[in-house]
């Protein structure tokens, strides 16, 4: 008695093995900033703390190992199982330990964030604390990821840890969407009323605005694109991405504060027409009577230039080599 034949279904290359393709290719070139960045931290004479550096080295070597491990994907499906299309099926161990790398080293971005929004709010715990919480969170939620996913032999079964999957795309979104509004609205709360101080924090404030929404974008594609679509790998596409462009933005910070501590060494020129009400002084009363008067614009006005700095101590710590890459 013979038996019907089932016909073997072979899955679509476009949305699987096309999306880890794409998503490796752009991978793999933003290790390549990675490198260059890291290139010019390290070649740059700065004066950052040896902890910092260590930090930024360990960076680099979880980013390359991340690479390392983005090429293997590629290579086991697209090589090693170039005739054997079921091998789709079946996730190999390369991708299990991505999850686990890039948990560590988001989480670590993150930390380091996080200090910084500890020392400008003050010592803010409730506000840390919940960053932190989430942060933990997810590094947490990755590791578990890692471990349960090994006893999964094919790709359906990840229906099994669904819940996991979302809550780490859900944690590590809400993580940097806390970070961006965290820190923006503390540089916004330490705005001076001068041009030149608040021109800087505007930058830093769009800057902060920048790194966090472009990371939670990322993620949040991943997590939407999950949803809707988990039989195929257009979200693993994304996710691969994810620790790179956090590890770009941390050390394009880094890499940024020479010339914003240059533009802030500027010496400038301030009339008091420009200095809020609020912080104006009377200068006539400050001076001797015989050096009390002075030249007037034609408004009628006193205009008194500062060869200063305006609010050093407080650029100072925004820009400092220990402090501003966390603020950014």
């Amino acid at each position: 008695m013979s038996f019907p034949s089932v016909p073997l279904v072979i899955p679509r290359f476009d949305n699987t093995l096309g999306s880890l393709l794409v998503g490796g290719l752009l991978a793999m070139a933003l290790w390549g900033v990675t490198c260059v960045q890291t290139y010019n931290y390290f070649t740059r004479t700065n004066k950052d703390r040896s902890f910092l550096k260590i930090m930024v080295g360990i960076l680099w070597g979880l980013d390359t190992f991340d690479s390392a491990l983005n090429g293997h994907i590629l290579y086991f499906y697209m090589v090693s199982n170039y005739l054997n299309p079921l091998a789709i099926f079946k996730p190999v161990w390369s991708i299990l330990i991505h999850v686990a790398v890039t948990s560590i080293s988001n989480f670590m971005i993150r930390t380091m964030f996080t200090v910084r929004v500890f020392k400008l709010s003050r010592r803010n715990f409730l506000l840390t604390g919940w960053i932190m919480a989430l942060s933990l969170s997810d590094l947490v939620v990755g590791i578990t990821i890692t471990i349960k996913a090994f006893k999964i032999t094919s790709f359906p079964e990840l229906s099994k840890i669904a819940n996991l999957m979302y809550l780490t795309f859900a944690v590590g979104t809400g993580s940097d969407l806390c970070l961006a509004l965290a820190l923006s609205w503390l540089l916004y709360g330490s705005r001076t009323g001068f041009r030149r101080t608040d021109s800087l924090i505007k930058i830093l404030m769009l800057y902060t605005v920048n790194t966090g929404m472009i990371v939670a974008i990322d993620a949040s594609m991943g997590l939407i694109l999950y949803a809707i679509m988990p039989n195929n790998f257009i979200f693993l596409g994304f996710y691969l991405l994810l620790s790179k462009l956090y590890v770009n933005a941390y050390l394009a910070s880094l890499n940024a504060r020479e010339t914003l501590r240059d533009n802030k060494d500027d010496m400038l020129s301030i009339h008091l027409s420009d200095i809020p009400h609020s912080q104006r002084f009377d200068v006539e009363s400050t001076l001797p009577a015989e050096k009390s008067t002075g030249s007037k614009t034609e408004s009628g006005k006193m205009a008194v230039s500062f060869q200063t700095l305006v609010s050093k101590r407080f650029e100072s710590e925004i820009t400092s080599s220990e402090q501003f890459p966390r603020a950014i």
